[in-house]
């Protein structure tokens, strides 16, 4: 694979070890998936591929999330019933943000949920109590959305199939906005991705950004928690929608520990503007670092 040099020579610049890091998208994203623990748990997953003679790789950040080297987990009984979920690693960080917050909140948004692994971590995480409101744009992407709904046993979770900035005026205690992105970060799983890389897509993906941002705010609970994330590397899309967010809403940046999983520090400044000293709190997830996919995560409470 090929990267194109206005790439190399954007992110070189941010970037700790530009060598490894553009190496390191020319290798296949290993194979992660999340124990479903609304039909099993991490010790019987793990027998059970004992017994098929399939290698596993618990994280310590997570256990129940796991890698394998091997394809094979796909023809399991355990990926057929739906006790275990293919999901990226760096997918599975937004719903862990808000777990304290889980245990009370009732009302909780996925914004842009399609096809289904957040809205089905939250669900495994609240042991199905409360309500999702499952939310997407795309009628395509919802029929897979409603199939990985009913594939993990999740029932506290009902689907809107909307446009987001369209949707209703209503207060969740909890938002998980994952938005559309130029999703550069992914590259590792989808060598295509530079067929169609520009910086003009990536300024058009911030436009739709910054609204969404303000639109799932203005959806928070007083004292409400909302996790906003991508997965692309740009500024324009990550750094600089927080900060469009601090400057238009009284919104407050928390701290993120991850403990266990590497991250690394956000820009501060970018073409020639410095941000609200409160973007600091947010993060970046370097692919090189966990063997991952790229991803960027900001925790915000209203």
């Amino acid at each position: 694979m090929l990267l194109p040099q206005p790439f190399k020579d954007r992110y070189s610049q941010l970037v700790d070890d530009p060598e490894t890091f553009f190496s390191i998208l020319e290798v296949l994203l290993p194979k992660s998936f999340r124990v479903n623990t609304l039909k099993s748990t991490s010790e019987e997953v793990k027998e059970s591929f004992e017994r098929y003679g399939i290698g596993l790789k618990q994280m310590d950040w997570y256990p129940d999330a796991f890698v394998s080297e091997l394809p094979d987990i796909g023809s399991t009984l355990e990926h057929f019933s739906g006790a275990i979920y293919f999901q990226e690693l760096v997918s599975m960080l937004p719903p862990l943000l808000v777990r304290k917050e889980l245990e009370t909140t009732k009302r909780v948004l996925d914004g842009c949920a399609a096809p289904g692994s957040k809205t089905t971590q939250l669900a495994a995480l609240m042991d199905n109590k409360g309500t999702i409101t499952a939310n997407d744009l795309s009628y395509s992407r919802i029929r897979a959305l409603k199939f990985n709904i009913e594939k993990t046993g999740t029932l506290n979770t009902v689907i809107t199939n909307r446009d987001l900035l369209s949707f209703p005026q209503m207060e969740f205690g909890v938002i998980i906005l994952d938005v559309p992105c130029s999703a550069e970060g992914t590259i590792r799983k989808n060598a295509e991705l530079f067929d169609c890389w520009s910086i003009a897509e990536v300024e058009k993906h911030s436009k739709l950004q910054k609204k969404l941002i303000i639109k799932a705010f203005d959806m928070l609970s007083p004292g409400g928690t909302m996790v906003y994330s991508t997965c692309t590397f740009a500024p324009e899309e990550n750094e600089m929608v927080v900060e469009h967010l601090l400057k238009n809403r009284p919104a407050q940046v928390e701290p993120i520990e991850i403990p266990g999983f590497k991250t690394s520090k956000p820009v501060t400044e970018w073409a020639g503007q410095e941000f609200d000293s409160q973007v600091s709190k947010t993060l970046r997830i370097w692919p090189h670092h966990n063997d991952s996919g790229g991803f960027f995560l900001a925790k915000v409470t209203k």
